[in-house]
Parts: structure tokens; sequence; C-alpha cells
């Protein structure tokens, strides 16, 4: 009886070691990411979205995707801050040069018989053919 207590007191040590202890030295972490937030910090959301924390609330944050582009996120959704190492792209608020070369579009060389489906062929099976009329009047 005494070695049952015992293997049932080390696996409950194991138990929490091995999984509870790991995860609320996570859960602290993130707390601690979430709280030390400020806007103009650069971050990572749980969708995987790049972006700058543009304002704080208590319990939301707007974050800038994009030159102009805001969107309102729970801070929970933060996963990470980011680093100038993890950015792979950089914004800049000047606005994008455009060629003023015409280019050659994809679309202009397309002719409406591009569009033409073709005949079907009479060794089908029109079982399946919706459209034939004469399998529904018998």
């Amino acid at each position: 009886m005494g070695s049952t207590v015992l293997m049932l007191v080390l696996m409950g040590a194991a138990f929490y070691f091995l999984l509870i202890r790991p995860q609320q030295k996570r859960a602290k972490k993130q707390q601690e990411m979430t709280n030390s937030l400020q806007p103009g910090t650069r971050v990572m959301l749980s969708s995987g979205v790049f972006g700058t924390i543009r304002h704080l609330g208590e319990r939301q944050a707007i974050i800038e995707i994009a030159p102009g582009i805001e969107m309102t996120v729970v801070k929970q959704a933060v996963v990470k801050t980011l680093t100038a190492e993890d950015d792979e792209f950089e914004y800049s608020d000047e606005p994008a040069v455009i060629d003023d070369e015409p280019t050659e579009s994809p679309f202009d060389n397309i002719q409406p018989s591009d569009f033409i489906d073709p005949k079907p062929s009479d060794s089908r099976a029109t079982d399946d053919d919706p459209t034939d009329q004469s399998s529904t009047q018998k």
C-alpha cells in the first residue's frame, strides 16, 4: 500500500513539473509582454499579421498593418514583439514610384472565342445531363 501511494505522489509531481509549471511560465511571460506594449512597437498577431501599435486601450489595441490601414484587435492576439531582424519587408511613408511605361496586360489578347464551350459529345451518358428533357417525360 505504501509503494502505491508513493507512486501516485511521484506521478503527480512529474505531472506538475512537466506540464503545469512550464505552462504557467509561458502564461506569465506572455502577460509580461502584453503589459510592456507601447505605441510604436512592431508586433506579430496570432493570425500571423504584422503591424505597428498605434493606440493601446485596456483590453484592445489599434494596429497599423500597412500605411493608412488600421485594425482593432484584443491585446491577447499579440504573440510577439518584433525586432529589426524579424521584419523581412520595410514600408515607407513615401508614395510608390509608378513607371510611366505602358505595360502589356495579359488580358489584351483575349478573344471572345476563348470563352466558347466545346460542343457536347453524343457518346456521353445522358442520365447525368440535367438539361435532357426526354428522360423526365415518360
